[in-house]
């Protein structure tokens, strides 16, 4: 039985990051592995812990590589390589190399103006990574490296519109990953017809968006312009797993996160899920899971 999903707060991560924070409310550090000695974390009380965190977190490989698991997907991130979490995203570090390091930015929702759109286009990051995140050129991490050290140094003078001055970087940052994205799909598409392996990741963005409301097949083969026979193929060729076990694992993770958060009743996460009623979801969890939903409540 894997461990519950620990929820990191944000009170938490902004004390641990609290010279390299502004406003409590953006964080920008190199020095994870310092961090997490001065503060005498064991790496065994890091790694294979699936952790959730309200904020956005962005990771940027400097050097060492890291092995990992975003949802449902297993991912090694290696030198150049970006990562990009969302909000409530559960993410899990299963091995780290003693060399790893990395650049992190962490922003919570409160860091962007309330009419600002970033976040929402922040969820373009799903197209940014398939299974091994995106890596860069050589010449976009050296541009990377000279924003983050242009955003410490807003951070440490503190000083007037600081906070608007660090978006823009961030805002920089983004756009300058996301093209390169965008002229690496218009590449593929006019040398090639699209693959299983881009048929799987836009299926898996497809389930990371509305595995809650359809746990059906059919909706995502519509949506793919594929019939169910043929997606189900295809994405078992592609991964090794069915479609219908791809969308079941990300119920019964979401499903064990809400029952271990002690803040939805059973029923509560029934409807939040999209079964039909109670029983039907405790018949569910059980065959998946091995004991029923209060028993796993109580563990």
């Amino acid at each position: 039985m894997k461990r519950k999903v620990i929820q990191i707060s944000p009170a938490e991560i902004f004390k641990i990051f609290e010279n390299d924070s502004i406003e409590n409310s953006f964080v920008a550090s190199d020095n994870i592995s310092d961090i997490v000695t001065r503060n005498k974390i064991e790496k065994e009380n890091i790694l294979n812990f699936p952790f959730r965190s309200n904020e956005a977190i962005m990771l940027v490989c400097v050097c060492g590589c890291m092995k990992a698991k975003l949802a449902t997907r297993n991912f090694t991130l290696e030198k150049n390589a970006v990562l990009t979490i969302l909000p409530k995203q559960i993410f899990e570090i299963t091995e780290f190399s003693s060399d790893f390091n990395s650049i992190v930015f962490i922003m919570k929702t409160s860091f962007w103006n309330k009419k600002d759109s970033f976040l929402e286009a922040m969820e373009l990051q799903q197209h940014f990574f398939n299974e091994g995140g995106m890596k860069l050129p050589e010449s976009n991490m050296k541009e990377i490296i000279t924003i983050y050290r242009l955003i410490k140094d807003k951070i440490a003078e503190k000083g007037l519109f600081s906070r608007q001055i660090i978006q823009q970087y961030i805002y920089v940052l983004f756009y300058n990953v996301y093209a390169l994205l965008q002229q690496k799909n218009i590449q593929e598409r006019t040398e090639k017809p699209p693959t299983k392996e881009y048929v799987f990741g836009q299926f898996i963005r497809l389930v990371e968006r509305n595995y809650k409301e359809q746990h059906e097949i059919g909706f995502y083969a519509d949506k793919l312009n594929l019939t169910g026979k043929y997606l189900s193929a295809l994405i078992r060729s592609a991964s090794g797993k069915t479609a219908a076990q791809w969308i079941r694992e990300h119920l019964i993770m979401e499903a064990r996160t809400l029952l271990k958060s002690g803040k939805m009743s059973i029923q509560q996460v029934s409807n939040e899920l999209n079964f039909y009623d109670q029983s039907h979801f405790g018949v569910f969890f059980k065959k998946y899971v091995g004991c029923s939903p209060r028993e796993y409540q109580k563990m």
